[in-house]
């Protein structure tokens, strides 16, 4: 139907709880609605959708509080897309749930992001409820309604700015109570279903090494067939795979024993040799080189100068500088590597409810592309 068809992507055989569409369909759909039945159909259907929740939104009202209701969005965001992130910020006193949308993301795609900042507005008001209402909603790209309309979907103000974001406000908002409407074992089984349901990325070669070798740096490294074996491959294959992600086995060891070393060289109580120990070295003087070799400094240069600088100029043992936001919580960017899949549920459900409708009163049949792989996921609370 319009092109659209289930079970695609690489989980096509999960349940069909889990199914899946193209997010390039999904976009295309998004695209002719909206020309068809008019720009402000993600608002419309946002506002069409109060009793009709998906997997996400029922586990929210099984938590205790916003901050809880928070965590777990951030936490099981790639359920609902995994298309771009979702982080939560503090911006002075505020707290921002940011939406990460590429720049000149397409018409489809901004009509998603609509669809699910005001879903969420409204999702949250009515959580809480008794009066209570989020700060306001910043939209990172000029919509073509009038914000008017924004507001009154949404019930909260709504501004533009640099990045699309809902405004919770400050720390006090987090701690509001959510008026749940689920039982404890609902909710818990609700809970199970949304962390099954959501999407793991696979660990790289490079991580499952790294894995295996973190385990006991102290010791002498296992061998490459070692670890290739408790992969489930052979040397040859390990060798050839870490070489196409850029790597080798030797680079992830070292990599792994430079990090630690460099913490541990912070520590100014630290012995020298305790720490050469700790990484697998014998010979101090093995360790003095090696460690060269991976800062451009000996271990006491860089103690010396309180701030040495690791493998890639970094200064080693201090805090990786965030942006002028103070990040709260949110998925790595490597968690974001696989085919963009999509939670539309109910959204998806009534766009093409709507598109029917439509062709029914033209007397057309709507037609769509040919299906491509990796994309959108609908569960079954819109099937």
């Amino acid at each position: 139907m319009h092109g659209l068809v289930l079970d695609e992507g690489p989980t096509a055989r999960d349940p069909a709880f889990s199914a899946r569409v193209s997010a390039i369909h999904a976009q295309q759909l998004r695209e002719r609605a909206v020309r068809e039945l008019g720009a402000a159909l993600p608002l419309l259907v946002a506002g069409a959708i109060d009793e009709r929740l998906c997997l996400m939104q029922f586990a929210a009202l099984s938590c205790g509080t916003v901050g809880e209701v928070v965590a777990l969005t951030v936490a099981h965001w790639r359920y609902m897309t995994e298309a771009f992130a979702v982080r939560a910020v503090r911006r002075g006193r505020e707290v921002h749930i940011v939406f990460d949308l590429p720049r000149g993301a397409p018409l489809g795609a901004r009509v998603g992001v609509e669809y699910l900042v005001a879903t969420i507005a409204r999702a949250t008001c009515e959580m809480v409820g008794g009066g209570w209402r989020p700060s306001g909603v910043v939209l990172g790209h000029r919509p073509p309604v009038p914000l008017a309309v924004w507001e009154a979907t949404c019930g909260v103000p709504v501004r533009l700015g640099d990045a699309t974001a809902l405004i919770l406000g400050d720390d006090d908002a987090l701690a509001l109570p959510v008026r749940t409407r689920l039982s404890p074992g609902a909710g818990e089984l609700v809970r199970e279903m949304l962390v099954w349901y959501t999407p793991r990325p696979e660990s790289s070669i490079a991580d499952r090494v790294a894995a295996a070798l973190v385990r006991d740096l102290a010791n002498p490294a296992p061998t490459v067939e070692q670890v290739a074996a408790e992969l489930g491959v052979s040397a040859r294959s390990l060798h050839r795979r870490l070489a196409a992600a850029g790597t080798s086995y030797q680079r992830v060891l070292d990599g792994l024993r430079c990090d630690e070393a460099v913490r541990q060289a912070s520590d100014p109580a630290r012995p020298f040799q305790a720490i050469a120990a700790a990484v697998g070295f014998a010979d101090a003087r093995a360790f003095r080189r090696a460690f060269k070799r991976w800062t451009g400094s000996t271990p006491q240069a860089f103690r010396q100068r309180g701030r040495g600088r690791g493998r890639d100029g970094d200064p080693g043992g201090s805090a990786q500088p965030q942006d002028a936001d103070q990040r709260l919580a949110g998925p790595q960017a490597r968690d974001l590597e696989r085919g963009p899949l999509i939670e539309p549920g109910v959204e998806i459900e009534q766009l093409l409810q709507a598109l029917d409708r439509r062709t029914v009163d033209r007397g057309q049949r709507v037609t769509g592309a040919e299906p491509q792989r990796g994309g959108d996921r609908i569960g079954a609370d819109a099937e």
